[in-house]
């Protein structure tokens, strides 16, 4: 079965990469493919429970769709970017499966197609 990551490093308001990226993700897993999703740089706020995007800047809310991926998909969201903006896992939304650097490169290798967003 084909594999990929999709890599999301932008914020996921005043940008559509997040967004797009996420989509790219949930469509691929409806087709049958292996697709997992890694937020890394500012794409960690794309993970960040309780966004009220509709209400404030009538925007979709990131973090509603990432549920979409599960349980078929992953999301993986690299932790040395969360630590260096003072994001605290408990912040993030549940099906988030950290990795460091080491996790994020094994990762990489193991998938067919990256996609960086």
């Amino acid at each position: 079965m084909s594999s990929s990551l999709v890599i999301i490093d932008k914020a996921p308001y005043g940008h559509e990469n997040a967004l797009s990226g996420i989509y790219i993700a949930i469509a691929s897993l409806d087709k049958g493919l292996d697709s997992d999703v890694l937020l890394t740089g500012d794409g960690v706020y794309a993970a960040l429970k309780n966004q009220s995007a509709e209400k404030t800047i009538g925007y979709p809310s990131v973090s509603e769709l990432i549920y979409s991926l599960f349980p078929k998909g992953n999301l993986f969201v690299h932790l040395d970017s969360i630590i260096q903006r003072g994001i605290q896992y408990e912040d993030l939304v549940e099906i988030t499966e950290l990795v460091d650097d080491k996790t994020l490169y094994n990762l990489s290798k193991s998938k067919e197609h990256i996609i960086k967003i």
